[in-house]
């Protein structure tokens, strides 16, 4: 009797993690479809009709995961800065030298914007407020890169890399830097080609070092 129980057991736990799967398969399934639209698309050309229609289910099955499309564009967001943030912390584990681990950073941030172009056009372009979202039915994303460039500035200030100041006003300048660049790849992407990319943010992170460097 409780061999039967078990193996009853088993087969529920199994149907579970089946059924599980299925729902982060959909959900996955239902991302990227938003991700490709917006992209085509725009923010206002974006429904969560063509989100349906792209995956070949209802819209009222899109409803049943999110109840709007910028709680979609939310959860888009959120998948992108997880991705993002594990891109970051590689990069600052690039050896022990401050200036480099500055460098790396910068280097995976531009990275990031260009292969990941629709995440990033959510993220710091377009939907920027998305970022700060207050429902108070979910927690917002945060900006956990800020705080990995942060932290390098901080040990860069220390090593005498980088002049003595405030390391949030230093680790703006920085990012606004390589925003800059990022932005300007991917909205003139017919114009430049990868090499002058490469260039441009080797000059930008040439210049931040020259211009913020200790004296």
């Amino acid at each position: 009797m409780g061999q039967t129980t078990t193996q009853a057991e088993r087969l529920r736990e199994v149907s579970r993690r089946r059924r599980e799967q299925e729902r982060e398969g959909l959900r996955r399934a239902i991302l990227d479809a938003a991700a490709a639209l917006f992209l085509e698309h725009g923010y206002e050309g974006l429904s969560m009709r063509q989100v349906a229609e792209r995956i070949s289910y209802s819209a009222t099955t899109i409803y049943r995961y999110y109840e709007d499309k910028d709680d979609l564009l939310f959860a888009i967001v959120q998948d992108g800065f997880l991705r993002f943030g594990r891109q970051l912390a590689k990069a600052a584990q690039a050896g022990d030298d401050p200036r480099e681990r500055l460098d790396a950073l910068g280097h995976a941030y531009i990275d990031f914007g260009l292969k990941n172009q629709v995440y990033y056009r959510l993220m710091f372009m377009q939907r920027f407020d998305l970022i700060f979202d207050g429902r108070p039915e979910r927690e917002a994303p945060m900006i956990d890169s800020f705080g990995m460039l942060r932290q390098a500035v901080e040990q860069a200030m220390e090593a005498g890399v980088l002049r003595k100041g405030d390391p949030d006003t230093t680790a703006t300048v920085i990012w606004a830097v390589v925003h800059g660049v990022t932005s300007l790849a991917i909205a003139g992407s017919k114009r430049f080609n990868r090499r002058q990319v490469r260039e441009s943010a080797e000059l930008a992170m040439r210049m931040i070092g020259e211009g913020l460097g200790a004296r």
